[in-house]
């Protein structure tokens, strides 16, 4: 997993990634704060379920753990290509874009309780709820999620220069040619309902990328010395 230290409130979220294609198995980028209690919940997401190869998962979460998720059809297949995937987070609207189209908004009350400062994150995790990602299988090992690219534009209605209706102002973003250790964090737990530990040496800087591995314990990194078996 890889968070920045820094929070932010309200914004453009924007990444270019490729999703590991493993049944059982989530890459997420998203943005969440970090509550004391469940009933400050607040958290937005893109989650590719390694099961589909024609859907992305939206989802918002709101005072205690309430999800508004949304199952969204895609046309091409997410793990053969890079792909870009943003969010607009507004006090009056969340919105979701893929490759710079807008495909799907929530406008509901919810969406004005979503009003706390968050940390931009991204991980690669194997849940426990067969019914959500599928089937776990130890054979799935090592798997990768790649991440080109992540920016973050901040919210000045009217006056921005990127996003709807220029209503946002680029800030930075970060190509992850190298560890920018004033920015991100590489995390080490764990959470209910995730089968994996999250460890720093499965978060890599290689090939102009970050690449996040769920790896076993004893080859962990961005390295695959498994022998293809018949599953």
């Amino acid at each position: 997993e890889y968070r920045t230290h820094d929070t932010f409130l309200y914004g453009r979220f924007e990444v270019n990634m490729k999703p590991a294609n493993r049944v059982g198995v989530i890459s997420s980028f998203f943005t969440y704060h970090e509550i004391s209690s469940t009933a400050n919940w607040n958290e937005i997401d893109f989650e590719n379920i390694g099961r589909y190869d024609d859907m992305v998962q939206f989802n918002t979460i709101t005072g205690g753990q309430v999800n508004h998720e949304r199952n969204e059809p895609i046309s091409f297949n997410q793990y053969d290509d890079f792909h870009t995937y943003a969010f607009e987070w507004t006090p009056d609207y969340i919105a979701w874009f893929i490759d710079g189209e807008e495909v799907y908004k929530q406008t509901e009350e919810h969406v004005q309780t979503v009003n706390r400062a968050q940390k931009i994150m991204m991980n690669i995790w194997n849940p426990e709820f067969e019914n959500w990602v599928g089937k776990w299988n130890d054979y799935s090992l090592p798997t990768f999620s790649k991440y080109d690219w992540v920016s973050y534009s901040s919210y000045t209605p009217t006056a921005g220069n990127t996003g709807t209706n220029n209503n946002f102002t680029f800030e930075w973003r970060d190509d992850f040619d190298t560890f920018d250790q004033t920015r991100w964090g590489k995390a080490t737990h764990t959470f209910p309902g995730n089968k994996c530990d999250f460890v720093t040496e499965n978060a890599v800087l290689q090939d102009g990328m970050l690449i996040l591995c769920l790896t076993n314990s004893a080859n962990l990194g961005y390295t695959d010395v498994a022998k293809p078996v018949l599953v």
